[in-house]
């Protein structure tokens, strides 16, 4: 079925012509279409995305702004001339800035205040707006700041100040009491935000329907329960006191295929980690490779180890391909991975979860048992028997469940960039495995999809030398 082009505001018409034709953006790549229209929208691997993101690592450079995950957002935001956006589908107009409460900090005012606010509101309306109800300016200030947490002293209680601050930090990853009138999307939309703002996301982006956001959590989780790596070590990192206002980041993201293990985990701020999402870069690999080297242990799951001692033998000589091909070549082959394992699990009834577990997932039963400590590179410095009790005595039959599940919610979701692209004869050997699982011949269903999984990889692998 076609999918229905949006019809776009007239007023995000008008915006679009502004914003090309504005000094602020001389060089930016953007096409006409047939009709004499812009080409907003451009994807980051097409030559105008890739056009439009070296245009902005100019840029940045110019600013003076290091290259680093996040970077493209700042640019974009530095260089809009009004730093408000128009809405493509319904023209109204928002501040880039994160200026409008998102729902626990929303709910809260609202309790406080016995007020109707919504996440559409700008903070400073919702500031007057309870000044006019009759609230005094000190009560809103002190709520403010002890709900962000403000270090701000008493002769700069101001209004201004107070959102300043608490913008900033909502902003940059310390607090997530506030968010932006449309989120960052560059290189995809020549502004470099995306076309619908707050005020329509949940119509427009079917991928932040609430009932896609419900399932974001378990998503992720499929990811990181399928890779390799100690996950419960991993949890236990990620959740301790070395990750104490910010967020802990995979160097090699987990959606790509690369392992949930404490050592190749991070500190990053919340909004630089939401910005890099599933990117690779070369400072990463670097990274990487550094990690695997002192520490011996292995940064990729099985089923994309290939694709990645390729990368590794030549990202050196090949820079340019990290961010986009070698990206893409690992996110393909995870799209074919949660494929082959979603078929085992809908045409092998009788044996398939049970082959699953066995074969893949039962080998990270160990690292349930313990409890971990940990220096600062995440490091396991000791290690104690676990103590169990009525919480977590069925952790890692939770896990097994929430790693079935996951794939199945990944495979039903009708909104995916990529989908497997596995050949008629890898078709094939992905039969025959479902025809020895369901024979209960475990071990040489095994061997199948691990030869199959190497298929894939070399293919993928040959496309990038093509």
């Amino acid at each position: 079925m076609a999918r229905q082009r949006r019809n776009w505001h007239t007023n995000f018409v008008e915006y679009m012509n502004m914003i090309v034709n504005h000094p602020n953006y001389v060089g930016l790549p953007i096409e006409r279409k047939n009709d004499g229209s812009y080409s907003w929208i451009a994807t980051a691997k097409s030559d105008i995305g890739r056009r439009r993101i070296q245009w902005c690592e100019q840029k940045a450079l110019e600013l003076g702004m290091p290259l680093q995950p996040g970077v493209y957002a700042d640019v974009m935001l530095a260089i809009h001339p009004t730093k408000e956006k128009v809405c493509q589908t319904c023209g109204r107009s928002m501040s880039l800035f994160y200026h409008y409460p998102n729902a626990n900090f929303l709910k809260a005012i609202n309790q406080q205040f016995h007020s109707y606010f919504t996440m559409n509101d700008h903070i400073r309306d919702i500031w007057n707006a309870l000044l006019d109800n009759g609230i005094s300016e000190d009560m809103i200030a002190r709520f403010f700041i002890t709900k962000g947490s403000l270090p701000i002293s008493s002769e700069k209680m101001d209004q201004k100040n107070i959102i300043d601050a608490l913008e900033y930090a909502s902003r940059k990853g310390d607090k997530k009491c506030l968010g932006p009138g449309a989120m960052s999307n560059f290189p995809d939309r020549f502004d470099g935000f995306h076309t619908y703002n707050r005020c329509c996301r949940a119509k427009q982006d079917m991928g932040r329907s609430r009932e896609n956001l419900r399932t974001y959590g378990k998503d992720r989780r499929a990811y990181e329960y399928w890779s390799d790596g100690n996950i419960h070590a991993a949890d236990e990192f990620m959740h301790s006191t070395f990750f104490d206002g910010v967020s802990a980041d995979h160097v090699g993201p987990i959606s790509l295929g690369f392992v949930h293990d404490s050592h190749y985990l991070c500190a990053m701020s919340s909004s630089d980690n939401s910005t890099k999402r599933d990117r690779l870069q070369v400072h990463d690999i670097d990274t990487i490779f550094k990690i695997e080297k002192s520490t011996k242990v292995y940064p990729m799951s099985w089923y994309a180890k290939e694709i990645w001692e390729h990368i590794k033998a030549n990202y050196k000589r090949n820079p340019e391909m990290v961010s986009v091909k070698y990206r893409d070549a690992l996110k393909q082959n995870m799209a074919n991975f949660m494929f082959v394992v979603g078929e085992i699990i809908n045409n092998c009834p009788k044996f398939g979860v049970k082959f699953l577990v066995d074969a893949f997932l039962r080998k990270n039963l160990e690292g349930f048992k313990y409890t971990y400590s940990f220096d600062c590179e995440g490091n396991i410095i000791g290690t104690a028997p676990r103590h169990f009790t009525g919480r977590n005595a069925n952790e890692f039959e939770r896990y097994q469940k929430i790693a079935i599940n996951s794939v199945k919610e990944y495979n039903d979701k009708n909104n995916r960039h990529l989908s497997q692209n596995l050949t008629d004869d890898e078709k094939r050997l992905l039969n025959n495995a479902c025809q020895l699982v369901e024979n209960d011949a475990f071990y040489a269903a095994k061997e199948l999809l691990e030869k199959l999984m190497s298929n894939i990889q070399r293919r993928i692998i040959c496309s990038l030398s093509c």
